[in-house]
């Protein structure tokens, strides 16, 4: 059984190089396990390493929304749920949090948690942005999560450019979301933060970094969790590279059906 004490601080991990999906997704699980056996609450960042579509964990593996030319394009199932996310030119993050916190008993609350911290620092690079404030749903939801709406995600001109998803698992809670900030050529109907306010020259490697070390900054404040940068440890370093081969990279997790 996991301690029943709240962490007293959280572990920030900053990828120092992008990641293939079945690696990324791999490692998020990893940490939602930790969290769930080790009572470790963790702040992950991220990129990927090439164009990648992240199922959701229901999802199926084709739609008739989607468009041809993703067939070629490297494909992972997700451990949330939710529509299917086209990862490319953004940032992204996991938050896996045990269940001795109050914040993993209140699913709902955590999205906000996270995102208006997201919000404050975006604001102070001069890119408002603001809660969707309400959610819409269809039959026939699109197959790609930027073309949902959910009350939490954040919105700049009505225009989605931040979606979440959580995952439980004994307690503990993994919550990951993507802020895009450029439109893919590979989905172009739905454009990135920078591309909606003409900055999109700041796209570089110096300001992600800034970004991400105010957005640390920022939910540490917001959570009253102090930040200590650290590594996987040896335990989930193996447990994630075994997930990687003998899960994501499988055709059997990848194209099921729910």
């Amino acid at each position: 059984m996991p301690p029943s004490a709240t962490p007293d601080h959280c572990r920030l991990i900053i990828e120092p190089a992008p990641l293939s999906g079945n690696r990324n997704m791999a490692i998020d699980e990893t940490l939602l396990e930790s969290a769930a056996t080790e009572n470790r609450c963790t702040l992950r960042w991220y990129q990927w390493d090439q164009p990648t579509i992240s199922l959701g964990y229901f999802q199926k593996n084709v739609s008739e929304d989607a468009d041809e030319s993703w067939k070629y394009l490297a494909r992972v199932r997700r451990l949330s749920g939710g529509g299917a996310i086209l990862h490319h030119h953004e940032l992204t993050y996991s938050f896996a949090l045990p269940g001795s916190h109050p914040l993993a008993k209140l699913p709902p609350e955590l999205y906000v948690a996270i995102h208006q911290p997201i919000i404050d620092v975006l604001a102070a690079h001069g890119l408002p942005v603001q809660f969707r404030g309400v959610s819409f749903r269809s039959e026939s939801e699109p197959f790609l999560c930027f073309g949902r709406g959910d009350e939490r995600d954040l919105i700049y001109q009505g225009q989605k450019i931040l979606g979440s998803a959580q995952r439980r698992r004994r307690g503990a809670i993994v919550q990951h979301g993507s802020l895009l900030l450029l439109t893919s050529e590979h989905a172009p109907d739905f454009p990135g933060l920078l591309n909606l306010t003409g900055q999109t020259d700041r796209f570089q490697e110096t300001f992600l970094k800034n970004l991400t070390v105010d957005f640390s900054n920022a939910i540490s404040q917001a959570l009253e969790f102090p930040l200590e940068s650290q590594i996987l440890t040896d335990e989930e370093l193996a447990q994630s590279e075994s997930l990687e081969k003998e899960k994501y990279s499988t055709d059997e997790w990848t194209s099921r059906k729910k």
